[in-house]
């Protein structure tokens, strides 16, 4: 795909590519460990969401963690020379900014602080930002699998039975 191509076109055509092999990218592996698992920021603890996510999914990386390359370099650690970003993209839709009386001066609050709000673009701003995955990067912490500790079959069935569902629209085994 050439770069110079915007960041929808790209991943649609991804999309389309990888639909005509045989696969699905929005259809996440249930396996433990698969590359399935969401992808997320470790530096800010954000999930991508949206477009990100499924774009950063369809990497099929085995490593959730994406960060750009000055967050690698906060975590002391250095992409790998010769490794390729993938770029995601960010949509801007308000700002904040000092707010203001009606005579045009910044307010404050009691201990002489600006007061802030937030205003509504007239026109949303759109980001790029490249970014690596985890195995990209060398000197990365390792990865933490959390293993919950509650069984979801068991909170699932907790949930049905606390919302008083009739048994007769219990589905039960396969059909």
């Amino acid at each position: 795909m050439a770069k110079d191509k915007p960041f929808h076109v790209r991943v649609a055509e991804r999309i389309i590519q990888q639909l005509e092999q045989g696969t699905a990218p929005w259809q996440v592996p249930w396996e433990t460990g698969a590359y399935g698992r969401r992808p997320m920021n470790p530096l800010t603890g954000k999930r991508y969401r949206g477009i990100n996510a499924v774009w950063l999914w369809m990497q099929q990386r085995g490593d959730p963690r994406w960060l750009t390359y000055p967050q690698a370099r906060e975590l002391g650690a250095q992409v790998i020379k010769g490794e390729r970003s993938t770029v995601v993209q960010y949509w801007q839709f308000d700002v904040e900014r000092p707010k203001l009386d009606e005579r045009g001066k910044v307010m404050r609050d009691r201990e002489g602080k600006v007061l802030k709000e937030r205003v509504r673009l007239e026109r949303p701003k759109v980001f790029h930002a490249a970014v690596f995955n985890a195995e990209q990067i060398m000197d990365m912490p390792p990865l933490v699998e959390v293993v919950p500790t509650w069984d979801p079959i068991v909170r699932v069935q907790a949930i049905i039975e606390s919302a008083n569902v009739p048994a007769s629209l219990h589905r039960h085994g396969t059909t």
